[in-house]
């Protein structure tokens, strides 16, 4: 028997790993008529000259919700916002720490806090006469029940995260659920009719994890299962581990997230959900944490004073940092993030609402849409600041474009992609897209072997020039029909312009 040298045998793995990796690039994506984006490279085969992928930046909006209620605090927050097509729900955490004593205790447990809206722009607490508030400013109180409490101080309560199910099999009276607990007493389930009125079940449904910060799930209509996404710690870094069950009760053992490229980061919420425009891409909004080095130029940050009292109750909130992240995945446990922080910390010049103290920038769960004073369609979230601020703590909005968190962009000495083999559904093609007055988009079709597709090729294409959510490219509908289902190539050719998604639509 003739032996193989080691070096050998190594060097053919790779050829055939190699070989296969190739063989997955060329193989067909069947993208059919939904809506792909650009937050990863997953659909891209090629780019060239002044062409990259963009990570963008929300714009600040007005203060949804300032915690200034006797039962709110200088530690609320955790909002999530849940909308259904009439009524934006928020949930969220009433808290607070004191730390007079020279140490950082709770003044109190958390309670969970119920508040709407009619435009997921001003919000509303309704009065619910549910549970008693028995802390500090009672006395400001008509009753003890007039306040919005959906479920009164607990162990579960600090991370309470709730969901709307829309598991086709889900009982009205259990239409929402949540999740809420700790590592001591594990993650117990909640459910309601109304995301008012809640019954919680005796045993836990989960023990793994640290579990300490929003923990979230929900149900994933596209692979038909229910996802949880939950805090842990792995090599002394705060992380994120997935976990999947068909019931809310038997889950499978917990799956390592992976970052690719992306160097280990410390992570607190995750903010983990199906992009709801295009529900087989999962995106996340982790919050990342900064342990720094207390300095002079760190102390002089706002709010200084505050800064220097909390440091000496609890040293690494004088000099710990957060701030917000952005990451995608197609198969839930891969993500693409990005290292540059999605959420940033405000002006300095804002002063004490500029979010630069431990605790501030924490993105809500839940993206929602929004009409902005134009009129026009914007994506919505809620991000924390002022924290540790005694009646001043708050969720101010933010908005970004429909799509528009990463694009394919375009410098203005112009560039192009060409896409991996794709296989689609429909008639026309619409793009969501910008471009400067000197800028430009022109698209034209390819077969696999990158060979233009008569008439669609860049001599019978128009040049796009504008700013659209859905600019239907001007191809023959009849044409473009009879490649449906066809593998074939899209080159977009780019100059001073963004894309941020596509859809080939019936």
């Amino acid at each position: 028997m003739t032996l193989i040298p080691r070096r050998i045998q190594l060097l053919a793995i790779a050829l055939l790993l190699f070989t296969a990796a190739a063989q997955a690039q060329s193989e067909p994506i069947d993208i059919g008529a939904r809506r792909e984006l650009f937050v990863d490279d997953y659909l891209i085969d090629t780019l060239s000259r002044d062409v990259s992928l963009q990570l963008h930046k929300p714009q600040v909006r007005e203060v949804a919700m300032k915690y200034d209620q006797p039962w709110e605090g200088n530690t609320s927050g955790y909002p999530t916002v849940m909308y259904d097509g009439t009524l934006y729900r928020m949930i969220y955490r009433g808290h607070r720490m004191t730390w007079e004593s020279g140490k950082l205790l709770m003044a109190n447990s958390p309670v969970v806090c119920y508040a709407e809206s009619s435009d997921g722009i001003h919000w509303e607490r309704p009065i619910l006469h549910l549970h008693q508030w028995r802390g500090k400013d009672r006395d400001k109180l008509e009753t003890p029940t007039s306040n919005n409490i959906v479920w009164p101080g607990s162990p579960y309560t600090g991370t309470f995260v709730p969901f709307d199910d829309t598991n086709p099999n889900t009982r009205p009276e259990e239409r929402f659920k949540a999740v809420g607990g700790n590592h001591r007493v594990g993650l117990h389930l909640f459910t309601s009719p109304d995301a008012i009125h809640w019954t919680k079940r005796d045993e836990p449904i989960f023990t793994e994890g640290a579990l300490d910060s929003m923990n979230t799930v929900f149900w994933d209509e596209t692979r038909k299962q229910y996802t949880l996404y939950f805090r842990t710690v792995r090599d002394r870094l705060r992380s994120i581990d997935v976990a999947y069950s068909d019931d809310l009760i038997n889950w499978t053992e917990p799956a390592i997230l992976t970052y690719g490229d992306s160097p280990p980061q410390q992570m607190y919420t995750n903010g983990i959900l199906p992009y709801f425009r295009a529900p087989h891409i999962l995106f996340g909004f982790p919050t990342r944490y900064q342990a720094r080095k207390i300095t002079p130029q760190i102390a002089s940050l706002p709010p200084a004073g505050l800064r220097k009292l909390l440091g000496d109750a609890y040293a690494r909130v004088a000099s710990d940092l957060t701030d917000g992240l952005f990451m995608s995945s197609r198969d839930g446990v891969q993500f693409r993030r990005w290292n540059e922080a999605f959420i940033r910390p405000q002006r300095q010049d804002t002063g004490d609402l500029s979010g630069w103290m431990y605790g501030d920038n924490y993105q809500s769960y839940g993206l929602f849409p929004t009409t902005n004073e134009h009129g026009s369609t914007e994506i919505s979230f809620l991000v924390s600041q002022s924290y540790w601020q005694e009646y001043q703590s708050q969720s101010q909005r933010y908005s970004i474009r429909p799509d528009g968190f990463v694009s394919l962009q375009a410098k203005f000495g112009g560039g192009e992609c060409i896409t991996r083999p794709l296989v689609f559904d429909g008639n026309k093609l619409s793009v969501n897209y910008a471009t400067s007055a000197a800028g430009s988009l022109t698209i034209e079709l390819l077969d696999t072997d990158k060979k233009p597709i008569e008439g669609f090729t860049i001599n019978d294409s128009i040049e796009l020039i504008g700013n659209s959510l859905d600019q239907i490219v001007p191809w023959d509908a009849d044409k473009l029909k009879a490649l449906a289902g066809t593998p074939v190539r899209i080159r977009f050719v780019l100059k001073d312009a963004d894309l941020y998604s596509f859809q080939f639509q019936k």
